[in-house]
């Protein structure tokens, strides 16, 4: 792998500490969500995290995507990520469920189907999690 970036963010308390990352450009507090036996609380959560962090890759992907497709992509187009934890059906212990919702307004439906394909076969997000987490995307 020839790498062009690293960085590395350290965990503090678990889900009821904190992470900041090595250059300190990053410091959340986080917060154990109620629905998973928390306190609740202002603080982020590793789950929100990771959403927003695979949304904002993903719409990189796609722009990406759209430069070597020459399709123009709107100014405002976004991408939503939803992430859920939870057990399986086939197994107790917790597992992730992801959701991306991709607003490419205005785009021919069928250029829309082949710009997030493409996306999501460019995405480093998509790709690592393509075999343990199920991933759906969407278009709205």
């Amino acid at each position: 792998m020839n790498i062009l970036y690293s960085t590395q963010v350290t965990a503090v308390g678990g889900r009821d500490g904190w992470v900041g990352s090595i250059d300190g450009a990053l410091k959340v507090n986080l917060s154990t969500p109620k629905a998973l036996g928390g306190r609740g609380g202002a603080g982020s959560n590793p789950e929100q995290l990771f959403a927003a962090a695979y949304a904002a890759c993903f719409l990189d992907a796609l722009r990406a995507a759209a430069a070597e497709l020459k399709i123009a992509v709107a100014e405002d187009a976004n991408v939503t990520a939803t992430v859920a934890i939870g057990p399986s059906q086939e197994d107790p212990k917790l597992a992730l469920r992801v959701g991306l919702s991709v607003d490419l307004a205005g785009l021919d439906p069928d250029k829309a189907k082949a710009l997030v394909a493409h996306a999501d076969a460019l995405s480093p997000y998509s790709r690592a999690l393509r075999e343990v987490v199920e991933v759906r995307i969407q278009l709205t």
